[in-house]
């Protein structure tokens, strides 16, 4: 059976352990902001419907002139149409924190799974810190589980933005922005991962990475010199228990006066004439 691990030793600012705790930090802010705003659009969805912000925005997103943004001016007897720009953090932002890419009905209930989720994560966030602070890597399987499902709402928004952005600028900026968000989501849910699986090899007493076998430095074979004065002058040098030194075989098997001997190896060497007399 295949065994999957994540093997990371450190995030890109300080190490694994230090990064859990600033990751566990950063989804309890940013979706205790979330749920505050998913809120804010669940309330203003029960009063005004689609009358306060939806109407507007997908005239404009559609290119289509609303009412409530056009001024006429009067000046020396000509009319002049003054159309404001109506493009406000609901008809951006929006779309995803207050789910105003649906209308009413679709946004009612989205909102509520919304404001549920993220109401999950941060207090996830709050057993991820406390699960750090004991050292339990249990208590980090809830955040995993609950980023996982936010990720993939996340896309399925994103997604919905790109489709029903009519090619509006501000709706094409605002998808892009949020699929960059999702990316950053996965890159955080792999590092707490890779946390949980380093604290449970600790608390199992689990080896990591015992199977693989790392080359050893072989020793200068100090046994080798010639120190055995027992022994010949040039023969290989033979242990304690009578055995060959197997790093002899290959520095001194050979060895002989034939090879060291300038008379015999150098053709330059000056040899005596062949019928000199020595003295």
């Amino acid at each position: 059976m295949a065994k999957f691990e994540v093997q990371v030793r450190s995030c890109f600012c300080c190490g694994l352990s230090i990064g859990t705790v600033f990751i566990g930090l950063y989804t309890l802010l940013v979706f205790s902001l979330l749920t505050g705003l998913a809120a804010w659009g669940l309330s203003d969805t029960n009063q005004n419907g689609d009358k306060s912000h939806f109407t507007s925005c997908e005239l404009e997103a559609q290119g289509k002139i609303n009412a409530d943004n056009r001024k006429l001016v009067l000046h020396n007897g000509h009319q002049t149409v003054i159309i404001e720009d109506s493009t406000s953090y609901h008809c951006s932002f929006g779309l995803y924190t207050e789910e105003l890419k649906y209308s009413a009905p679709s946004r009612y209930s989205t909102l509520w799974f919304d404001i549920i989720l993220y109401i999950g994560i941060v207090v996830a966030s709050l057993i991820l810190l406390a699960g750090l602070a004991i050292y339990s890597e249990w208590l980090l399987v809830p955040w995993i589980v609950l980023m996982i499902i936010e990720v993939i709402r996340g896309f399925i928004s994103v997604f919905m933005i790109f489709w029903l952005s009519y090619g509006n600028l501000a709706r094409l900026a605002t998808a892009i922005f949020f699929l960059g968000v999702q990316f950053l989501h996965i890159s955080l849910i792999v590092l707490v991962i890779a946390k949980f699986q380093r604290m449970h090899n600790r608390n199992t007493g689990v080896v990591v990475d015992a199977d693989k076998q790392y080359e050893v430095q072989r020793p200068y074979p100090t046994a080798t010199l010639p120190s055995n004065y027992t022994a010949t002058a040039y023969s290989p040098q033979v242990g304690r228990h009578a055995q060959p030194d197997p790093y002899a075989a290959g520095a001194y098997s050979d060895y002989s006066p034939a090879q060291n001997d300038p008379r015999y190896y150098d053709n330059g060497y000056r040899q005596p004439p062949p019928n000199s007399v020595r003295y």
